[in-house]
């Protein structure tokens, strides 16, 4: 695998992907319907991936009839950085740059404020040129509670939302997302990783209506590890072949009244989907993410 290197603020390490050792035929898991329904999903992306009608245009993934709750035991990690593990499937990226990201401190203005992270840049990831960059990124709980009033507040209703029962996906929000709102949201559910817990949902954020899809359409994952230290957040670009392409959409009067509408048939429409028919696939998402463990660097 080529590994391609990114410049953070300040120079940082890099480490190369740990990956285990394949027999010809691809790693090798016990054969049951939880490994069909990867293997399925894995198809959906490589699709995806290969698809070059317009290469401007996410290109959609066939619609697969494994039930969409299907989902497999987290594989062993091949990705190691600074504490930081899990497993990443080489058909979402090309490769993974690794660092930590110096924080910063705004005196003006506190909420816009930050400490220092550790961050995971997924490189070329499989759906391109969305707005938002595939990364993870894992925050002390304390540093960015002691900087960002504004964020602290967001971490402890983040917290308080992610124990309730049953989850509710209205009460669930990005924290750390600055100058922006979210404005749709769909596809909520409660996912543990190794060492901690939380939830995945399908969001989407700005400053006035957009557009449902690519390219701002995302998965997010917000989450605390079981001591309560660290701080989880991943956003993954995402998109569905049901969605129109933004030029598709008419930006008139009529978009804007009846946005609420929109966003109501759109969530119906994508929680009624199998997770494998999304590009990517969610089920690969969901794996990365239950295959997490964060521990002090």
């Amino acid at each position: 695998m080529k590994i391609r290197f990114l410049n953070f603020a300040v120079p940082l390490i890099f480490l190369s992907l740990l990956l285990s050792a394949c027999s010809p035929g691809g790693n090798q898991l016990p054969v049951d319907d939880s490994v069909n329904a990867i293997a399925t999903s894995v198809a959906a992306t490589l699709a995806a991936r290969d698809a070059a009608a317009d290469p401007t245009v996410p290109q959609p993934s066939p619609t697969w009839t494994i039930h969409p709750t299907v989902t497999a035991s987290p594989p062993e990690a091949n990705f190691r950085y600074a504490g930081v593990s899990f497993y990443f499937n080489e058909l979402l990226a090309d490769d993974i740059t690794a660092g930590i990201t110096p924080g910063e401190y705004t005196e003006d203005n506190p909420w816009w404020s930050f400490p220092d992270h550790r961050e995971y840049v997924f490189n070329n990831w499989v759906l391109s040129d969305a707005f938002h960059e595939a990364r993870i990124r894992v925050y002390s709980v304390a540093d960015f509670k002691a900087l960002n009033e504004n964020v602290a507040n967001g971490l402890d209703a983040l917290d308080a939302a992610l124990k309730a029962e049953p989850l509710n996906g209205n009460d669930l929000m990005v924290p750390s997302f600055f100058n922006a709102g979210q404005l749709y949201h769909s596809n909520a559910r409660a996912l543990r990783f190794q060492n901690g817990y939380g939830a995945r949902w399908l969001s989407l954020y700005g400053q006035g209506y957009s557009p449902i899809g690519w390219p701002n359409l995302f998965y997010t994952f917000q989450g605390f590890t079981d001591d309560g230290a660290y701080y989880v957040s991943i956003i993954f670009p995402v998109n569905h072949p049901s969605l129109l392409n933004p030029e598709e959409v008419t930006l008139d009067d009529a978009f804007w009244e009846n946005y609420g509408t929109y966003a109501e048939d759109t969530r119906q429409t994508l929680e009624a989907a199998p997770d494998n028919s999304f590009v990517p696939s969610l089920v690969l998402l969901d794996q990365l993410v239950s295959s997490l463990l964060v521990q002090p660097q």
